[in-house]
């Protein structure tokens, strides 16, 4: 009996979803990470004025580099970053240069598609916003980077006999958090990190058939969150939000029917349906991998609500906040519960 009470008590103290055995259902924002500055660059999200994004299919909105007009429907409605510059009342210019089939650097990842990587976006960034600065200005008071890769990066590492998939991770994080030192150098001051999500539910996985693990996109996050928070240690000036895509994507899953969706398992596309790419469709996985847009647009309102939480409008003491916005207190349940357990053991 003492044996499986310790093991508990461990289980209950490690872990961060408990809190689903006492009711409450968990979204995205819930268990993001924030740490802000307490410096100059304050976290005024309600000030924001412009979204510059960089990343793979699932931020992309086929921007012409050009001029940097882009498609307004993804797939028969809007995907996160076009819901999240579409909130009433909160307007932003959105400067987007995700490209489909992207990784950070094809030097790690090598992908067959042209220009898709963090690498060159940046460069397209620096062409033709920072340098040249055709359309107009930018301040590095009101502007949010936003930044999701690691989707293409994990499916299409190597995994060669003897190679660890850890290490290569490292060294994509590594070379990520060098583009993200490159845009502070040219001014970036506000930053959105958004982890890989559940692709290993994607239909493109059925029965295993990508050679990853889960445990992948656990160690891929978990990196983003460490270098996340280090990238802010070393610049006190920043803004670093950490967004959980992961569990937005389960909530999602769990609670499909109240976002209009169905079908959570099968491929859209694939399926014979007429609606997909339509307002009318009701999967949750628009093709292979991609997820519809009820899924893109839930997760867009949950980023707006989860960088609604940080606002910021006065200087305050620079601090990493678990975002959770339940009327109980976290840590409270877990000293609570830890302490009934401690009194078993010793009754």
């Amino acid at each position: 009996m003492k044996n499986i009470l310790i093991n508990t008590l461990s289980l209950l103290l490690t872990t961060s979803f408990v809190l689903p055995s006492y009711g409450f259902a968990l979204r995205g924002q819930d268990i993001s990470h924030a740490y802000l500055t307490n410096s100059t660059f304050v976290f005024d999200y309600a000030n924001m004025q412009d979204l510059i994004v960089f990343g793979d299919a699932y931020s992309d909105v086929h921007t012409n580099l050009k001029n940097m007009k882009y498609d307004k429907k993804i797939n028969g409605g809007k995907n996160w970053a076009l819901k999240l510059i579409d909130i009433p009342d909160h307007k932003y210019w959105l400067w987007d240069y995700a490209h489909n089939g992207a990784v950070v650097d094809q030097a790690i990842v090598p992908r067959a598609e042209d220009d898709t990587s963090f690498v060159t976006q940046y460069d397209n960034f620096i062409d033709n916003l920072y340098s040249v600065n055709k359309e107009r200005g930018w301040s590095s008071r009101t502007a949010l980077f936003a930044i999701w890769f690691g989707i293409n990066d994990i499916i299409y590492l190597n995994r060669s006999q003897g190679a660890s998939s850890n290490d290569t991770i490292d060294t994509i994080i590594k070379a990520m958090f060098q583009k993200v030192n490159d845009l502070y150098e040219h001014g970036a001051r506000h930053f959105l990190f958004i982890y890989v999500p559940t692709i290993e539910n994607a239909p493109l996985n059925k029965n295993n058939s990508l050679n990853f693990t889960s445990s992948d996109t656990t160690y891929f996050n978990i990196q983003v969150k460490n270098n996340g928070r280090d990238f802010f240690n070393a610049h006190p000036d920043t803004n670093v939000l950490i967004y959980d895509s992961f569990m937005e994507f389960q909530y999602i899953m769990d609670n499909k029917e109240k976002f209009g969706i169905d079908n959570i398992t099968d491929s859209c596309e694939n399926s014979g349906n007429g609606n997909c790419g339509t307002s009318d469709e009701t999967h949750f996985w628009h093709n292979d991998l991609h997820p519809s847009y009820r899924v893109q647009e839930a997760l867009g309102s949950d980023i707006h609500e989860f960088l609604t939480s940080k606002q910021v409008t006065r200087n305050l003491r620079a601090q990493e906040s678990a975002a959770f916005n339940l009327s109980v207190n976290f840590k409270s349940v877990l000293l609570l519960n830890a302490i009934l357990l401690l009194t078993l053991l010793f009754i």
